[in-house]
């Protein structure tokens, strides 16, 4: 049976003085945990930026993208500027056990909370900062430029396309990962020492932290990866998408000779498997192109539902491209759908649990 993990952390109290996606997605995800997550928001510039982010559909009082990070968590305006505002935040510091703040260069000085100050409060505190920039912490930064500035946007798009920026805020999304994962280590510092820590995290490390095999094929072979779509440099038929004669279109991720032949088979093409540009996967790549369009011609004349049943039964990896309402629509999504009224408005997002503990 699945463990219940919504009191894991049920006596953890965290103040989240963080805005826009990377700070608050951690806190949702403790306040998912069970912890008390208080968000400190700026009453001087109406709280977290992303409540006046709105998408033209968006009319609720309480926008799509603040409630898609926000859950579970109790909501404080401050002027911190102001010193009863000050004293209220050192009470919530006080009791707390983690602190989340992605400050500018220098505000934790001005605003006078440092590192310092939080552990003048509370000796064995947990700070986690996060920076745009490793390299120049002073400079501004969002997601959109931070996917620039470690390659992704320069290999995102089709050869002919711009750089292309990836639709969710991925720089942002690694971000929140390494804050986690920091937090959790520092955690079990505490339980083992009493002590406490102060982390620093930037989207820049946590970006090239990120870029796995396509760092690796630079620094093994001077390789520079371009704007190839959705295929895959190494791998044919990997990436590529088909279009059935129904209207929906299929990728596959054929990742061995094996796949292939059961492929090639159910598509009638057995004649392409002893083929000499198609028999490795070396020779796949190569002649990729070519490939493409015998199988885009032969998904052409399949319907999705019967091909899709029978790549599946052959174990050949494949996928249907779904729209965000047709994947919002299915069993495993809507699990994972949590309701939540904010200021009287019915909010709903995603958790940002993708784990379970069985034993």
């Amino acid at each position: 049976m699945q463990e219940d993990l919504t009191h894991f952390f049920n006596d953890l109290n965290v103040v989240e003085l963080s805005s826009v996606l990377a700070g608050p997605s951690v806190g949702m995800f403790f306040a998912e945990m069970g912890a008390n997550v208080t968000k400190i928001e700026n009453e001087r510039t109406d709280g977290d930026v992303t409540r006046k982010w709105r998408t033209k559909s968006d009319h609720r009082k309480i926008s799509s993208y603040f409630a898609s990070v926000n859950y579970g968590k109790k909501y404080v305006q401050l002027n911190l500027l102001q010193s009863d505002d000050k004293k209220r935040l050192q009470e919530y510091v006080s009791s707390a056990d983690v602190i989340l703040t992605n400050l500018k260069l220098g505000d934790d000085k001005k605003l006078g909370i440092t590192y310092e100050f939080f552990k003048s409060i509370k000796n064995d505190i947990i700070q986690c900062q996060l920076y745009g920039f490793e390299s120049d912490k002073s400079r501004p930064a969002f997601d959109a430029v931070l996917q620039a500035e470690t390659g992704f946007m320069s290999m995102n798009g089709h050869p002919n396309s711009p750089p292309t920026k990836f639709p969710v805020a991925l720089i942002d999304l690694f971000a929140a990962h390494q804050m986690k994962e920091a937090i959790l280590i520092a955690l079990l510092k505490k339980a083992r020492t009493g002590l406490g820590s102060y982390i620093e995290v930037s989207l820049e490390k946590a970006g090239l932290a990120s870029l796995a095999n396509q760092a690796t094929n630079w620094l093994m072979n001077r390789a520079i990866p371009g704007r190839i779509g959705s295929i895959h440099p190494s791998i044919a038929p990997y990436g590529e998408t088909f279009q059935c004669k129904d209207g929906i279109w299929v990728v596959l991720a054929v990742g061995t000779d094996r796949q292939f032949k059961e492929m090639m088979s159910l598509l009638n093409l057995q004649e392409m498997i002893t083929h000499p540009n198609y028999c490795t996967n070396e020779q796949r790549v190569m002649h990729r192109k070519q490939l493409a369009e015998l199988l885009s011609n032969s998904f052409a004349q399949q319907d999705s539902n019967s091909i899709c049943t029978q790549l599946k039964t052959a174990g050949v990896p494949f996928g249907k491209v779904k729209n965000v309402k047709d994947v919002l629509e299915s069993e495993v999504a809507q699990s994972m759908t949590l309701m939540e009224r904010i200021d009287g408005d019915e909010t709903a997002r995603l958790s940002s649990i993708g784990f379970r503990f069985l034993a």
